[in-house]
């Protein structure tokens, strides 16, 4: 475990920075000054201290304030501590508690690297411009100036941007002040409300924007470069606008600021950021073009929309006191995004996608031994990057608030949510005070309920037999190895039960009731708890099969039933043959989200060829009966009116049949292709990657090059991102190796973005050997780009995914084994070779029984 470090907060706590930074765009540097007043607390010390990374500190000054008057107190030595990104103002006497105002003079680099302040470079008409523009987000504040950069260390801050004239200036809030002085333009901006050092935000640059109004007044814009055409961001702007005037309401708190900015950046390592009325996005995430965006794009240009919106009261408004409640801010804003899109586009049925996408990660991701709880101790800054696991502190803490929400009931949940930011605006807070405020509205002791689920890694199967007057409920700790499991481990489980003689909660390992109901009973109706529920007689089975069957399920339960029993088959309760014969009672399913489920099944199934290549020709053949249904429903055309999971819903079946190489999609695909190069309309942008795909694995002569070519040439980054997903598909070693070589060439593949490429090629069965060799070779590329980007961990993560057999075990241990040694990678790597253990001990066990499905 890393040493712990010492919180600057306990001993300096800023009230205001008076903050100036001057860009040099030509040398790709910046100065500044800024003036930070505020309280020395704690021990008297003959320093104060500030954080700082990589800044060169030109000159410090110190005044304490008291009732004698005003006095300067000498600097004699400034002592730059890199190891531990601080500054340390080092006076000769003592500095007692009291108040004080610090000057500091500095200046740094301009880097590469997408923290700190960075440059985003695009071409527009054929010239590369550049937007300047900030990521703080956890602790790279201390990159830009220097500063108390802790959550907890809020002060208000007056900021001072003097950039390159003729270009928009932005930053958290209205412009206060603008003049031109020769080549460059000066920008004041009103103060900011009390915040933290990581939401302080700007951006600079050739960007034009769209502006509207909420009805309360907020001026809400929505910006992207040049390069960009304005109606691109229309779909942006509405559901920004929307989404504010959505919370002001569910809350019935006002949105904080007078406006809220959305800016699309050409380089984003994260997918956005929620810096307070200047929120950041990768393109891809705020652009959509009209007529050329999938319904599955737009999705998630909302959510992530809502999820930063959401931020500007969970996390900015009221802050978590420490990076361990980062729950605080993220878990929330994971499911208050889905709670606003659904209000937005009810008829995208996006609670469902909730249950499929985050619910079912956070389950799996849960599943693995050693795997970090929601709320996690933070020693080391260092640490902080590995909490942003999307599937634990995004997924799986929003599930437990979907869980808590549906537990006590949405008016007290509300009501909690208004009192909470009514209390503590302005302030820092822990999980406590939140369950104070929802115990208060709810006559429920939330905290007792929740910190078990919160505090603690895993997640129960609470087991469910049933006889004529019997319910018998047992639950136990659920791991994909069993073995390691804890027998003593219990959670507090709501039990959303069908049958009112069953009690709300499951509070101890197993219990009786009485029943006269002669029907099946159910538990976690709705999907509504972080747990799996294990039928275990036939009897139970068989009637779940037939309700599944007849539709008499709705399709969060009909989802979550057919992923709870492919993970009890994989945990060992049963066989994954089991699993393959519940599929046959989805013969009938027209859900999208149930069919996201049956092709994550499928994607497990394919996992047995590794250890039977003659399984291959069987799956595809079963695959294709599977879908013929469906694809004949659906076909290749957008009807009129159809819903917005049809629509998905085509392509996944599409997608599906290309892969069982169903001839007729084949052929259609390869014509489709063919028109597109003359009129890229003829083919749905929902279906754009899975056409590009066929034409790839099939090598139809010309196809890799002429999408090459488009991808270097658009400027759309959905497009974009269709062909990476379909020309990784390649089954040719040179032209992967191709691929392989564009990744460190930032002109081509930006740096946001190559890892991804990578992690596709390694997935690629036919390729993955040449991928991994260089992900191995070029080592020390990957490091050197994202070792300190909060994605960094995703290499190692995703790579664990394409080991199916004992010897990819033995490779991955070999070269991520040594690099535990690194902060930022030991817990990943760590779960990550827990998970493959578990994954080849499963497919071993359950390779015969599937076998002898695909036989039968």
């Amino acid at each position: 475990m890393p040493k712990k470090v010492r919180r600057l907060y306990e001993q300096f706590q800023p009230e205001n920075y008076q903050l100036e930074i001057k860009l040099d765009r030509d040398n790709m540097s910046f100065s500044g000054r800024v003036v930070v007043s505020g309280k020395k607390v704690g021990r008297p010390s003959q320093r104060l201290t500030f954080h700082q990374k990589e800044l060169r500190i030109t000159a410090a000054t110190i005044i304490k304030h008291d009732k004698k008057g005003d006095r300067e107190l000498p600097v004699k030595r400034i002592n730059n501590q890199d190891t531990l990104d601080e500054v340390r103002l080092h006076t000769g006497e003592m500095v007692y508690p009291g108040e004080y105002t610090v000057t500091i003079g500095f200046n740094g680099k301009i880097t590469p690297g997408m923290h700190g302040i960075y440059p985003c470079p695009f071409n527009h008409e054929g010239e590369t411009k550049m937007l300047l523009a900030t990521h703080f987000e956890s602790h790279h504040a201390r990159e830009a100036y220097p500063c108390i950069d802790e959550p907890e260390a809020k002060a208000t801050f007056d900021f001072t941007l003097i950039s390159p004239k003729d270009e928009p200036a932005l930053s958290n809030t209205p412009v206060k002040n603008q003049t031109t002085k020769g080549k460059n333009t000066i920008t004041t901006f009103e103060t900011t409300p009390r915040m933290s050092s990581y939401l302080l935000a700007f951006v600079t640059g050739a960007m034009h924007a769209k502006t509207t109004k909420t009805k309360s007044g907020i001026e809400v814009s929505v910006w992207a470069t040049l390069a960009q055409p304005i109606d691109s961001l229309d779909f942006a702007l509405d559901t920004a606008k929307r989404t504010i005037e959505y919370f002001e309401d569910y809350f019935k708190v006002p949105y904080p600021l007078a406006k809220s900015d959305h800016v699309a950046l050409p380089d984003f390592s994260m997918g956005a950021m929620e810096n307070w009325g200047l929120i950041t996005y990768r393109e891809r995430l705020l652009v959509t073009y009209p007529n050329e965006t999938s319904q599955s794009t737009k999705e998630i240009v909302a959510i992530v929309i809502a999820h930063e919106t959401s931020h500007q009261w969970f996390g900015n408004l009221v802050t978590m006191r420490w990076w361990d409640n980062l729950w605080l801010n993220e878990s929330f804003a994971n499911m208050m995004e889905y709670q606003a899109v659904d209000a937005l586009f009810p008829d995208w049925q996006i609670w469902d996608t909730f249950i499929s996408s985050d619910g079912l990660s956070a389950l799996r991701r849960d599943a693995t031994d050693g795997v970090q709880s929601v709320q996690t101790i933070i020693n080391h800054p260092d640490e902080i990057h590995t909490l942003f696991d999307p599937s634990i502190v995004y997924g799986k803490g929003g599930r437990l608030l979907y869980m808590l929400k549906n537990y006590i009931g949405e008016e007290a949940f509300r009501q909690g949510l208004t009192n909470y930011f009514t209390k503590y605006a302005y302030q820092n807070t822990t999980g406590n005070d939140l369950w104070r405020a929802l115990s208060a509205t709810s006559q429920i002791d939330v905290g007792g309920f929740m910190e078990p689920w919160l505090e603690r890694s895993g997640f129960p199967v609470v087991s469910i037999k049933q006889d004529e007057k019997y319910i018998q409920l047992s639950q136990e700790h659920f791991l994909d190895n069993p073995d390691k499991s804890d027998p003593e481990r219990i959670w507090p489980v709501p039990l959303f039960p069908n049958d009112d003689n069953i009690p709300d909660r499951l509070d101890k390992s197993q219990l009786s009731c009485q029943t006269k109901n002669s029907d099946l009973v159910r538990i976690n109706t709705g999907a509504r708890g972080h747990y799996m529920v294990n039928y275990e007689s036939d009897e139970q089975r068989q009637a779940l099969a037939g309700l599944v069957k007849n539709k008499q399920l709705d399709n969060a339960e009909r989802l979550i039933l057919l992923n709870d029993s492919s993970m009890l088959a994989k945990a060992g309760y049963q066989s994954y043959g089991h699993t393959l014969n519940l599929l046959g009672a989805y013969s009938g399913e027209t859900n999208e989200s149930v069919w996201g489920v049956i092709a994550l099944i499928l994607g497990e199934t394919k996992r047995f060829i590794d250890l039977d290549e003659k399984l291959e020709a069987k799956i595809k053949n079963f695959v294709r009966n599977l879908i013929a249904s469906e694809h004949k429903r659906l076909g290749w055309i957008e009807k009129k009116g159809e819903s917005a999971g049809d629509q998905k819903l085509r392509a996944m079946i599409i997608g599906l049949g290309a892969y069982a190489e169903e001839p007729t999609i084949l052929k259609k695909a390869k014509q489709l292709f063919e028109f597109y190069k003359k009129e890229a309309s003829v083919i749905p942008a929902e279906l754009r990657s899975d056409v590009f795909g066929v034409v790839i694995k099939h090598k139809v002569t010309g196809a890799f090059d002429y999408l090459l070519r488009l991808h270097d040439g658009t400027k759309n980054s959905d497009l974009k991102s269709d062909i990476a997903v379909a020309i990784t598909l390649t089954r040719s070693t040179s032209e992967a190796k191709k691929l392989l070589n564009r990744l460190k060439d930032t002109n081509v593949i930006k740096a946001q973005d190559a890892d991804r490429w990578l992690i596709y090629l390694l997935r690629n069965r036919c390729i993955r050997e040449v991928a991994w060799d260089w992900m191995v070779a070029n080592w020390s590329w990957v490091e050197k780009t994202y070792s300190h980007e909060a994605i960094y961990d995703h290499t190692p993560r995703y790579a664990a995914l394409i080991c199916n057999t004992k010897s990819w075990a033995e490779k991955y241990e070999e070269f991520f084994e040594p690099k535990q040694d690194q902060v930022a990678l030991k817990r990943t790597i760590l779960i990550a070779i827990e998970e493959i253990n578990s994954r080849v001990k499963w497919l071993e066990r359950d390779l015969s029984s599937v076998q002898d499905f695909f036989k039968n």
